[in-house]
Order: structure tokens, then C-alpha cells, then sequence
């Protein structure tokens, strides 16, 4: 039998509305197993992850509760978020799957698993190459949310990681705007374009600053050249990069883009 999940709340105690789990999948195209607030989405093989679930899921909770400051712990929402663990237990293709509506409770959520990279490795008997799972998280529900656990929170945007952009207008009226394709995922190792538009002045310059809580000089969080900007080869941990783009011409005028850095493609696609 694998993991017996309470809802995985902020604020309220749901341990006496525990997840009924389903029989084992026989492939990987059955339905996710629902449990509480944790969905398993790959084939388990019949394994018993529960000691190993039951451990990660302990270990997220904790730091999640750490960041949530206590002016945001009245809030309510509910979100849902899908990643991947690979045979070494690292955390690799974060997905946001169903947003809040709230960036700092997305963040808080975010942050809960990030924060706890690595997880242990996986039971040596498990076939394929990574684990993917589903958190979903809810911050004080109410009886309904819990009720309907088992459905897809609203605001749902498969597929797309946390992103967001931001800028500071300036008096002397320069403006940046930055945007970059795609969702906001950059490979370990790879690129992505990031286009920026600067108007209210002739000089074109920009100065570029990249930051982060898991950015140090020993370990640097990649590397802007021109508008192109290149991922380190080993995501940080939290993989949340923030590229600043400042004007030459008037500092205070200044644009933000969050990226987030994932382990490449091919270290967690299945087995031909």
C-alpha cells in the first residue's frame, strides 16, 4: 500500500480526511493515483513509496511552513505543482499547473520543494529513470477545497512555470520592457533569447545584473551576452533567477525577468 496523505494545508489540521488510494497502475496511461494532496503520476510497478513519500512529504511541509511570513498567514488559496525526481533524487522539470492567483502563496509553494533538493534517491527497483508527481497545496481552506481535493485547483495554466515580469519607470521618461519566449524554463546548459524593447532615449545600453538566493560567485547563475542569456550547467537551488536589465542613460529606469533553470531534457525521458 503506498501513502495515506492528508491534505496538505496551511492553517488547518486535515488528518482526519486522509486520500483513499487506488489499486497499483499496470501501465502508465491509467489515471494518477490520488492520494490526499499528493497525485503519483508514473507507473509505481506495485513499489511501495510509502516510507519514501511519507519522508518527502514531511520534509517540503517543513520548509514550506518556514517561508511563509506571518503577515501572509491568514491568506487563502490553493495551487498545484508537478515535478520529477530523478533515480538520484534530484528535482528536475518544476511545472506550476494550477496557480493561486497569488504570486508571494505560488512562491511560498515553489520554494517548499526547491528548497527540498535533493530528495532522497529512488528504491533501487524502480524501473524508469524519475518519479513525476503533483503537490497540490492549500492555504486555510475551507471544507469545499477539501472536499474536492481530488479535482484541479482554478486558475489552471498547464505547463507553465512561475514567471513574471517587472520595471521601474524613471522620471527623465525611459522605459524598459524585457519578455523572453516561451514559458520561463531555461535547460541547464542552454539559452534563451531575452528581448528587450527601451524607448524615451537614443542610447540603447543596457547594464545586466543576475540574481538570486542560490547565485554565490563560487557558483554563478549564468551569464548575459548581448540579449542572450546563458543558463549555468547545474541549476541552483532554489533555481529562481532574476535578470535585471538597468539604462545606461538613467539608472533608475530598469527592468526584471524571473527565470527558472531545469535540469536538461534528456536527464529525465523515459526509456525507448
Amino acid at each position: 500500500m503506498l501513502l495515506f496523505c492528508a491534505a496538505f494545508a496551511f492553517g488547518q489540521d486535515t488528518s482526519s480526511a486522509p486520500g483513499t488510494p487506488s489499486q497499483p497502475p499496470t501501465n502508465s496511461a491509467e489515471r494518477p493515483r490520488q492520494m490526499g494532496a499528493l497525485d503519483i503520476l508514473s507507473n509505481t510497478y506495485g513499489i511501495d513509496f510509502g516510507p519514501y513519500l511519507q519522508s518527502l512529504l514531511k520534509e517540503v511541509r517543513k520548509n514550506w511552513y518556514s517561508l511563509i511570513p506571518a503577515s501572509d498567514q491568514m491568506k487563502k488559496g490553493k495551487l498545484a505543482i508537478e515535478f520529477a525526481i530523478a533515480k538520484d533524487g534530484k528535482v528536475a522539470d518544476m511545472r506550476l499547473v494550477a496557480t493561486s492567483g497569488e504570486r508571494s502563496l505560488d512562491l511560498y509553494a515553489w520554494g517548499s520543494i526547491t528548497a527540498s533538493n535533493p530528495f532522497p534517491s529512488l528504491p533501487k527497483k524502480f524501473p524508469d529513470p524519475y518519479l513525476r508527481l503533483r503537490l497540490r497545496y492549500y492555504y486555510n481552506p475551507v471544507k469545499s477545497d477539501l472536499d474536492g481535493s481530488a479535482s484541479e485547483p482554478a486558475h489552471t495554466r498547464e505547463g507553465t512555470p512561475i514567471s513574471s515580469t517587472s520595471s521601474t519607470a524613471s522620471k527623465s521618461g525611459i522605459a524598459i520592457n524585457l519578455s523572453s519566449s516561451g514559458d520561463s524554463t531555461v535547460p541547464a546548459g542552454e539559452s534563451k533569447v531575452i528581448t528587450l524593447t527601451l524607448t524615451g532615449t537614443k542610447k540603447k545600453a543596457v547594464k545586466w545584473t543576475i540574481s538570486g538566493q542560490g547565485c554565490f560567485s563560487y557558483s554563478p547563475c549564468g551569464e548575459m551576452v548581448g540579449n542572450l542569456y546563458l543558463a549555468p550547467s547545474v541549476p541552483p537551488t532554489p533555481n529562481e533567477v532574476t535578470l535585471t536589465a538597468v539604462s545606461k542613460a538613467d539608472p533608475t529606469a530598469k527592468a526584471s525577468v524571473i527565470l527558472h533553470i531545469v535540469a536538461p531534457p534528456s536527464k529525465i525521458t523515459s526509456k525507448p
